[in-house]
C-alpha cells in the first residue's frame, strides 16, 4: 500500500473502496497493528491519547487495542466453535482486564448482546446454532463489548444475503452513538 493519507473524523463512517487486491484489508490490518507497518506513519488520536502505531510501546498497544477493534468479514470463521456465545463476547473483557468479576463481565455481555439484538437466552449456545446474520451480530457484540472508539469493519456484510446486509448495516448505524 503506497501513498495513502486519510483522516477519519470522530463519529463518522468511512468507506474505503478499491479493486480486489488493492490493499484495503492490508491497510485495515495495519491500522489495527495486525499487519506490519514497514514504512510511513499511522497516527491514532482521540480526546485522551495520541499513538504512533509504528512505534508504539507494549503497554500503549494494550490500551490501543481497547480503543480499536475489528469486525471480521466472515462470521462463520470468526467465531470459535468451542466457545459459547457468552464466552465469545466476554473474551475481550477478560483478556484486556476490563472487568474485575464474572458478574461484571456478565452484565457487560448482556448489555451489548441486547444492543446487538441478540436473544439473551442464546448466550449459552454455540455458534453453529446460528444463521450468518446472527453470527455477525455476535461478532459485532464481541468487537463492541469493550467500548472501542474506532472500529474497522472489513467487508463485514459481504458473506451475508442482501436482506441481512441491510439489517446489519442498520444495526451498526444504530450502535454508532
Amino acid at each position: 500500500v503506497d501513498e495513502v493519507s486519510l483522516e477519519i473524523p470522530k463519529g463518522s463512517f468511512f468507506g474505503l473502496v478499491g479493486e480486489s487486491g488493492s490493499g484495503k484489508t492490508t491497510l485495515g490490518r495495519a491500522i489495527l497493528r495486525a499487519a506490519p507497518i514497514t514504512s510511513g506513519q499511522i497516527l491514532y488520536r482521540d480526546d485522551e491519547v495520541e499513538y504512533d502505531l509504528g512505534n508504539i510501546a507494549k503497554e500503549q498497544l494494550k490500551d490501543y487495542r481497547r480503543r480499536a477493534q475489528l469486525i471480521f468479514q466472515d462470521p462463520y470463521a470468526a467465531l470459535s466453535p468451542r466457545m459459547t456465545v457468552r464466552d465469545i463476547i466476554a473474551e475481550p473483557l477478560e483478556v484486556m482486564g476490563i472487568t474485575n468479576t464474572r458478574a461484571e463481565t456478565d452484565d457487560r455481555v448482556r448489555e451489548i448482546a441486547s444492543k446487538c439484538r441478540l436473544n439473551l437466552e442464546h448466550l449459552r449456545r454455540f455458534p453453529h446454532a446460528f444463521s450468518g446474520g446472527q453470527r455477525q451480530r455476535i461478532s459485532i457484540a464481541r468487537a463492541l463489548v469493550c467500548s472501542p472508539r474506532f472500529v474497522v469493519a472489513d467487508e463485514s456484510v459481504a458473506a451475508l444475503d442482501v436482506s441481512i446486509q441491510a439489517d446489519i448495516l442498520n444495526l451498526l448505524e444504530a450502535l454508532r452513538g
